[in-house]
């Protein structure tokens, strides 16, 4: 039967085995779990930052595009004012042809009016009625080529302000948003194999029992009176133990 001295020393051996497989266990487990969170950590910050660059490529087109708004509206306001304005240069020089028209057919009236009034007859008063109406004819045309070319002129100046707006409003494109990536997710670390440990333990169990096995052969061999074995550095020295000697074996 076991001494209760040997079966302390092997379970306190196995304990002290199994309590070391246990920390190692548990010191592999916890360097995964903080490997594990330091890269969840890692890509929970890169998840922030892909977040906040497309919310500022967001920003920036939204920006240009209330940039682009503002600039047609400035640009169709000043198309608007410089057709207003052209249309009304062409609405008085049509009042003033009209205008001046009119003032040669009075005139032209008056001098056919005066020729009849002077009493003489015959060709010579028909021609000078002809030539009043011929010249007030070649007024009449001039004045209205002039107001042509007016018109012509005033309908290239609104195809000039045209392209002007259009130019204006083309001098602000909009803003091609930069792709952002979402961050790749980590490959995590597996939780550490148990088996080693579990070996260890075992191993330690094993161990326990055979120190406590030893150590109780030890103990009986004492109270039968034997001599303790003589260890390698006594034999060396040439010690031999006394009779009745107890003390540990060199």
């Amino acid at each position: 039967m076991c001494e209760p001295v040997s079966i302390t020393l092997g379970i306190l051996s196995a304990g002290l085995g199994i309590g070391q497989s246990i920390a190692g266990a548990q010191a592999a487990q916890d360097q995964v779990n903080f490997a594990n969170a330091q890269a969840q950590q890692g890509f929970a910050y890169q998840q922030m930052q892909a977040s906040s660059a497309r919310n500022f490529e967001q920003m920036k087109a939204n920006q240009q595009e209330e940039m682009m708004r503002i600039n047609r509206m400035l640009a169709d306001n000043s198309y608007s004012d410089e057709i207003s304005q052209l249309n009304l240069r062409l609405q008085q020089e049509q009042a003033a042809s009209s205008q001046e028209q009119q003032k040669g057919a009075i005139a032209g009236l008056k001098a056919r009016g005066e020729i009849a009034a002077s009493g003489r007859l015959g060709n010579t008063v028909d021609n000078l009625v002809a030539d009043v109406y011929r010249q007030q004819a070649q007024f009449d045309f001039a004045t209205s080529q002039n107001l042509a070319f007016t018109g012509d002129q005033i309908q290239q100046q609104k195809r000039g302000v045209a392209a002007q707006r259009g130019s204006r409003i083309a001098s602000q494109q909009a803003y091609i948003k930069q792709p952002v990536l979402d961050p790749m997710e980590p490959m995590y670390q597996k939780s550490p194999s148990m088996l080693p440990f579990i070996l260890q333990g075992a191993g330690a169990i094993v161990s326990g029992v055979s120190t406590g096995l030893s150590t109780s052969a030890s103990l009986g061999k004492i109270k039968a009176g034997q001599p303790p074995a003589i260890g390698p550095v006594a034999k060396a020295a040439g010690v031999v133990p006394r009779a009745g000697y107890f003390g540990p074996a060199y």
